[in-house]
């Protein structure tokens, strides 16, 4: 640990660092969901949230509290248990609505993010590529190639530097990535995960922008621009130097789709609106089962005994508990499964900022440099012909 560097924000880098390898979102047995083990997966799961659990204990709570209020309260027994049953179903529809089109949106929203970032890769492929075929020399090659990662490992750590690992545990913090505390935290991990991949000159140019990530495309133009000037690619007029500038575009315009989730959020009014409605649509179903179980438990105590007692036939007494168990399933359990669509809901929406739905973008930058290294050892070494070369050397 260096010097000066706060302890808390060693352990939370050495803590990023441990989660970013161990656990991956999108990778797991998707043959396990159609079998009932899916009931009993946790880890990464939106039944990883206690504060889920939380709230349904407390909606229990009160419809136990409700209970016997209903119980000693007078004429209670005119109250329609069916007309109760409306009640809570009514909002319980409009919420379920509103949960599916938030679910959609935020689903929209991280395949656009994921295919922004992979496009970002792309770009750095195509780039080769296009270098390979002009014949480019091994060091501009190397060095367009090192820029393209770069860039890829700096938008990596910078999305994902403060990642928390349980949404709704209240540890969640407003922070200013754009401060020189937290830009020297970035550089501090890319020194440590990939120390070779920036030159100390370049790192000090680099650091002093906050979105150098973004800003190392200007180099890279620049690079291309002074290639085209000294005859290694084609010159500014050929429509090959436009294609090339092309690709530099494209990563520039896939940096601003990757980073969209964590610059815009949902309004806060609208997220802020569909809580309170789960929240109040659980509270209120509560409120309705703990009535209908104040209404019921009597009534079938008093007919269980009477049935032992005269061992009469007309009693209704598994009528009553299927009223009840349906009570139970529509006031408690689906207001639960609400609650858990909300949660999962704003993981995929800020997926930079919940563990449970991260893009595993170390995953695909450390896929890139596998396949860039494979197309330089091929392109080095062509089967039956000589490599291009596009400028002619005396």
């Amino acid at each position: 640990m260096e010097e000066g560097q706060p302890l808390a924000q060693h352990a939370k880098t050495k803590m990023l660092e441990k989660d970013e390898e161990e656990w991956d979102s999108t990778s797991y047995d998707i043959t396990k969901l159609s079998s009932w083990m899916a009931l009993t997966m946790r880890k990464g799961s939106a039944l990883e949230n206690y504060g889920i659990w939380i709230n349904v204990w407390r909606a229990f709570v009160i419809a136990l509290f409700i209970a016997p209020v209903t119980y000693y309260v007078p004429y209670a027994d005119e109250i329609d248990s069916a007309r109760l049953l409306r009640l809570g179903s009514f909002l319980t529809v409009f919420v379920g609505f509103l949960l599916g089109f938030f679910m959609t949106s935020s689903m929209t929203r991280w395949y656009g993010c994921t295919c922004a970032f992979m496009e970002l890769l792309d770009a750095v492929r195509k780039m080769q590529m296009q270098m390979t075929a002009l014949g480019v020399a091994k060091e501009l090659r190397d060095t367009l190639n090192r820029y393209g990662l770069l860039s890829a490992w700096l938008l990596n750590l910078y999305l994902h530097l403060h990642a928390v690992k349980n949404p709704g545990d209240g540890k969640g913090e407003v922070v200013n990535v754009n401060d020189k505390e937290h830009i020297d935290a970035l550089w501090k991990q890319l020194d440590e995960i990939r120390p070779d991949i920036v030159s100390p000159d370049e790192k000090k140019i680099l650091m002093r922008y906050s979105e150098s990530y973004a800003l190392i495309w200007t180099w890279v133009a620049s690079l291309i621009g002074r290639m085209a000037r000294n005859g290694d690619i084609p010159p500014m007029a050929s429509p090959t130097y436009g294609r090339i500038l092309d690709i530099v575009q494209q990563a520039y315009g896939s940096i601003r789709g990757a980073r969209a989730p964590f610059l815009i959020k949902v309004p806060f009014v609208y997220i802020h609106t569909l809580s309170i409605l789960v929240h109040v649509n659980t509270l209120l179903n509560a409120v309705v089962f703990g009535i209908q179980l104040g209404l019921t438990t009597p009534y079938l105590i008093h007919n269980v005994r009477e049935l032992e007692r005269w061992r009469l036939t007309e009693v209704h007494v598994p009528d009553t508990c299927a009223d009840l168990f349906v009570a139970f399933c529509l006031n408690l359990v689906t207001p639960m499964l609400y609650m858990t669509l909300l949660d999962a809901s704003t993981c995929m929406a800020q997926p930079f900022t919940f563990r449970d739905a991260k893009i595993p973008l170390q995953r695909f930058i450390k896929a890139l440099e596998k396949d860039l290294k494979a197309a330089e050892s091929l392109a080095d070494e062509p089967p039956t012909w000589e490599k291009p070369m596009y400028k002619q050397t005396k």
